[in-house]
Order: C-alpha cells, then sequence, then structure tokens
C-alpha cells in the first residue's frame, strides 16, 4: 500500500487539528489496526506534507483521544478505537461512519428523554420552573436556525437539572459533546420553528404542572421527532 495516499492534506487554519483528523480518520479506515505503529515522525511528517512541530501537536491530541498511545522504543502504537468512548473519538466515527453511527447515537439520546421528563416533574423545584420557562423564551426568541438550536441545548441543560441526577446529566452531555464540530450538519432541524417551540413548549408545561407521566412523554416525543430532523439535516449536508 502506498501510504502516501492514506491521508487528506491538511488545511493551513488550525493545522494541528487538520493533522489530527486525518490521521484519526485513517485509524478508522483500518489502514493502521490496533496494536501496528504509526510511520515514525520524519516519514509522516513528509507524507502529510507539514512540520514536525505541527506534527507533535496533533499526535499529541490523539494521545489525548486515546487514539494512540506512545510507547518508549515502539513509537505511536494504534490503540483500539471501538474501545474508547472519549467525545472525540465518538465524533469521529460519526464523522467517518456517517448516519448509520448518528441514528445510534441519537437512539441513546432519545432513551434518556421519558427519564429526564419523568425526574425533572418529580424534583424541580419552582425557581427550576422558571429558569425553564426563561429558557423556553429564549428559544421563541431565537431568530435564526443556528440560534434556535444553541438554545435548545441550554434548554436542555436546564430541564437535566432539575433532575437532580448527576450521572444522567453526564450521560447526556456525553452524547451532546459526541456531535464535536459536525454541530452545523445539524442545524437544520431546527429550521422549522413552530414545531421545536410547541414541542419544548409541552415539557416545560407538563415539568411545571409536576406531572411526571406527560413529562416523559413530552420528552421522548420531542427527542424522536428532533432525532428524525437531525438525521435529514445530515444527509442533506453531506450532499452538498
Amino acid at each position: 500500500m502506498n501510504q502516501s495516499s492514506i491521508f487528506r492534506p491538511p488545511d493551513r487554519q488550525r493545522l494541528d487539528e487538520q493533522i489530527a483528523t486525518s490521521i484519526a480518520d485513517a485509524i478508522l479506515d483500518g489502514a493502521f489496526p490496533p496494536g501496528s505503529t504509526l510511520p515514525p515522525e520524519r516519514e509522516l511528517a513528509e507524507q502529510l506534507g507539514v512540520n514536525r512541530t505541527s506534527l507533535r501537536q496533533a499526535l499529541a491530541r490523539l494521545q489525548h483521544m486515546g487514539l494512540i498511545e506512545a510507547r518508549h522504543g515502539s513509537g505511536n502504537v494504534v490503540r483500539d478505537p471501538e474501545g474508547l468512548t472519549h467525545p472525540a473519538v465518538v465524533e469521529a466515527l460519526v464523522r467517518k461512519l456517517g448516519p448509520g453511527f448518528l441514528v445510534e447515537l441519537l437512539e441513546i439520546r432519545s432513551a434518556l428523554g421519558p427519564l429526564i421528563g419523568r425526574l425533572a416533574a418529580d424534583r424541580s423545584t419552582p425557581h427550576d420552573s422558571g429558569a425553564l420557562r426563561a429558557a423556553l423564551a429564549a428559544v421563541q426568541e431565537a431568530d435564526t436556525a443556528a440560534a434556535r438550536q444553541a438554545a435548545d441545548l441550554a434548554f436542555f441543560r436546564v430541564l437535566i437539572h432539575g433532575t437532580r441526577n448527576r450521572a444522567l446529566g453526564l450521560l447526556y452531555r456525553w452524547v451532546e459533546h459526541a456531535f464535536g464540530g459536525r454541530e452545523h450538519e445539524l442545524t437544520g432541524a431546527y429550521a422549522d420553528a413552530d414545531a421545536v417551540v410547541a414541542d419544548l413548549r409541552a415539557i416545560t408545561e407538563a415539568v411545571s404542572a409536576r406531572d411526571a407521566t406527560a413529562a416523559a412523554a413530552a420528552a421522548e416525543a420531542y427527542l424522536n421527532a428532533s432525532a428524525l430532523r437531525m438525521v435529514q439535516s445530515y444527509e442533506n449536508a453531506e450532499t452538498c
């Protein structure tokens, strides 16, 4: 195999990130299976057409992600990406595997909906309800899909805070962070302001009324509906 063709030429902007992405993609493509060693730095820099300083910064990123391990006397050894849970690795899998893996992530997100809604309704205080209404107002006031997307994320942070379940918050944030730098490809899911606002209002009203059954159903319904819109948005972005 001609390894010079394995890597995509990186952009000059944020060079270390681009290099890390190129190497990560090569690993996920199977060019470097688990347990194999990356080429020496000098050779790798030549193949990528970059300087060794930027390459070392990129390799440090990959070590932080857990995709490679620097071993004395062996070089940079590739780890098994399927055994890793770092959000950056998950984001790389979304980028590499496309809508199929995105759907799997969104299935987890949707499954958390009923639990989030029920616990928020059971445990939220009047202060939490007020904060949730303020978060809903921010969604309503958003005048672009991107602003609505950011407001939606903020709404769910407030909602999950009301559950008083820190582990649940960590799980949801893990899924949220897994989208990494691909959020812009999901922005189209927030183009229909009426649909987004109506569903979030249903969640807000059920939580404020402390109706756990209705809150669970409303949260599940919204996350399922938004998941379908996200997949469509992602597929549209990939074809552009």
